[in-house]
């Protein structure tokens, strides 16, 4: 495919060994693929990650290794793979989700055939383990709905996203100063720029379900942390006292969920838990940000 778009690949990772070891197979395993290069940020990994990397590496010449180790940020990890891709079209992969042998050629097609610039790929989630807990169930039935998130909210998750190089020259990169929610201001910003956005139903992403309440509250409150950044930064969440973060969440967001095979009732009751935590994150931090401006303390 001689006039096929080059695809770069970016993909961020800290100390995720065996989720870059996932990510790195699949993409060395495309089928009919265009022209690509496999971009990967590691951020300052303590563990054995970097080793990982190397040998892909040194077996296979589309791999390049960088490092970001001046930001502790997935999103400063991304910018740097950006300074170095050299390609039309740059596609952004978590270090741990898994996509199918012909995701390329089809992501290629879909820019090649149209004039969508920005593609929210279908993520999936899957249980990574060999045992169903119940928060791989709940991370299972809730997943990430993109279509949704590309339809009301202008954004689809950098897990699994697809953008031309001309949008990124023309809105810039991630801020990296935000612990999440980057993703979001990023595609709100390809949107007001009036550039094209799609979902992509048929290039699926595997993302490994978490798999205990640990992580989820560890999401949870990141997400919280990221709402805190959105409202002071960009106003693109509600104000930190705004009653509807206290309300529990509408309860079409289980009942709407494809899979039947889950309790809704006790996948409502852990949602309404992770909302709280969520929440109480976003208060803690504004009563924070409160008491230092009336300490006067500016830091």
């Amino acid at each position: 495919m001689p006039d096929s778009p080059f695809v770069s690949v970016v993909v961020p990772v800290y100390n995720d060994p065996e989720g870059v070891k996932d990510t790195l197979h699949a993409l060395v395993d495309q089928r009919d693929a265009p022209g690509f290069e496999v971009r990967v940020v590691d951020n300052d990994s303590t563990d054995e990650t970097m080793q990982v990397i190397e040998a892909f590496a040194a077996d296979h010449p589309e791999i390049y290794c960088h490092t970001e180790t001046e930001i502790q940020s997935s999103y400063a990890a991304r910018n740097t793979g950006i300074e170095h891709a050299g390609g039309d079209v740059i596609v952004f992969l978590d270090a741990d989700v898994v996509v199918e042998r012909t995701c390329l050629r089809d992501i290629s097609r879909t820019f090649e055939g149209s004039d969508v610039d920005y593609v929210g790929c279908n993520v999936q989630m899957y249980n990574p383990g060999e045992t169903d807990t119940f928060w791989t169930k709940y991370d299972l039935a809730m997943g990430l709905p993109v279509e949704h998130y590309l339809r009301r909210k202008r954004f689809a998750p950098t897990c699994a996203l697809a953008v031309r190089r001309e949008v990124i020259e023309a809105v810039g990169t991630f801020d990296d100063e935000l612990v999440s929610g980057g993703d979001k201001e990023f595609g709100n910003r390809v949107s007001e720029a009036g550039f094209r956005m799609g979902f992509a139903e048929g290039i699926v992403a595997k993302h490994p379900a978490r798999t205990s309440l640990k992580r989820n509250i560890q999401k949870s409150t990141r997400i919280g942390k990221g709402q805190v950044q959105l409202w002071a930064g960009y106003g693109l969440a509600a104000h930190p006292v705004s009653y509807t973060r206290y309300l529990p969440p509408d309860p079409r967001r289980v009942r709407n969920r494809r899979d039947a095979q889950f309790d809704l009732v006790s996948i409502y009751l852990a949602e309404i838990l992770l909302k709280y935590v969520q929440s109480a994150t976003v208060l803690y931090l504004y009563l924070k940000r409160l008491l230092k401006r009336v300490s006067g303390d500016t830091t």
